[in-house]
């Protein structure tokens, strides 16, 4: 909270008698007053202060009181003063010169000889205004921590709205947006582009014998793993029940293959920890890349799950590589083997719904260790 003014002023004077009758009006009517002879005693008084009100006679030695304004708004331009409320004492009466008082900085001035009712209205004035400029400050402030809060809370929304709870992967709505702005760098600046679908096999079974309890620490031991071998980890993410989407800027398909290979043996070589037993699994990978035949994302991402059902039907635990339009070719093996040009039937085309039983039982296997 910041602190509102606290009838605190400091007054600078060079005529002992004015100084001494200004502290004697002053603090009658209830204010704390400090009093100097010269502007040069009163700066250090003034920075220390913080806030407050100065009355200052514009004709003193050495440092006067035009001059002293100057540099009271001096510093607060470099923020080492709060709020200041200046009132110039002058026996001059020229509009000039109460006009250059005011261009100095000075909020008010105060003509000698001047009267006791006015100096206290002009300071009642003076304390108003510092109230007001303090409210202000901390209407401010206030505002900009809500406006911080707000920030943290909408960043705090967005991450829950792109990112799967389980994995504390991006999810599929998060990885639509992340391909397509991939894509369209990849045709802007005519790079390679190459997703790797991979899905875990035989996952259901896993619910089925364990519980989902179990299936959950698979889910998330593999998403690690995932993000392991991750380029970039915003382009990563859960797809989708047991899948998993990663999208490989400026590569080859080939070398997608080779990356979702290593992938693919460093899951199979995983021992997961679940408590009471120990569960092995692994995963079945479809690599594509865009080409110029590949029109939108979803063709990429279809012919990427197309590979994926090769991979699984010809034996799961095992990666395929999109090499031609309907052709796919496993990581490792020499020769194209034909493959449907669409999914096989039952297959998730892209943005599509999730599989059903039958598919979902088609891979990974568990090891039991019971300690």
């Amino acid at each position: 909270m910041i602190e509102t003014w606290d009838r605190r002023i400091i007054v600078v004077e060079d005529d002992e008698l004015t100084r001494k009758l200004l502290l004697r009006q002053l603090e009658t009517a209830g204010y704390t007053v400090e009093a100097y002879g010269d502007g040069r005693s009163a700066l250090q008084p003034i920075n220390t202060m913080g806030s407050g009100m100065v009355i200052a006679d514009w004709s003193m030695p050495e440092v006067d009181g035009l001059e002293l304004c100057r540099m009271t708004r001096e510093m607060q331009n470099m923020q080492a003063l709060g709020n200041i409320y200046f009132i110039l004492l002058t026996a001059h009466s020229a509009k000039t010169e109460i006009v250059q008082g005011l261009e100095a900085g000075a909020d008010d001035y105060l003509t000698k000889p001047y009267h006791q009712g006015e100096l206290l209205a002009r300071v009642r004035v003076g304390g108003r205004m510092l109230r007001l400029q303090a409210e202000l400050l901390q209407r401010n402030i206030d505002v900009q921590k809500a406006n911080a809060q707000m920030a943290v809370l909408a960043n705090k929304l967005e991450m829950q709205a792109n990112t799967d709870g389980l994995t504390a992967l991006p999810n599929r709505r998060c990885l639509f947006e992340r391909l397509e702005e991939a894509w369209k760098v990849a045709e802007r600046e005519g790079h390679a582009l190459s997703c790797v679908m991979l899905d875990i096999d035989r996952f259901k079974i896993v619910n089925d014998t364990y519980g989902h309890a179990v299936g959950d620490v698979v889910l998330k031991r593999v998403a690690e793993c995932v993000r392991d071998h991750a380029r970039r980890p915003d382009l990563i993410g859960r797809f989708g029940g047991e899948e998993f989407l990663l999208v490989y800027p400026v590569t080859s398909a080939a070398d997608a293959g080779v990356l979702a290979e290593k992938l693919r043996a460093d899951v199979a070589a995983l021992r997961i920890d679940c408590g009471v037993l120990t569960v092995r699994t692994s995963v079945s990978c479809g690599v594509a890349e865009k080409t110029a035949g590949t029109g939108i994302p979803d063709e990429l991402l279809r012919n990427a799950d197309a590979m994926m059902y090769a991979a699984k039907e010809h034996g799961r635990n095992q990666t395929w590589v999109c090499v031609a339009e309907g052709k796919g070719q496993q990581v490792g093996e020499v020769g194209v083997i034909d493959t449907p040009g669409e999914p096989p039937p039952g297959a998730r085309v892209a943005r599509g719904g999730s599989r059903g039983d039958a598919e979902t039982l088609q891979s990974a296997h568990a090891d039991t260790d019971h300690e």
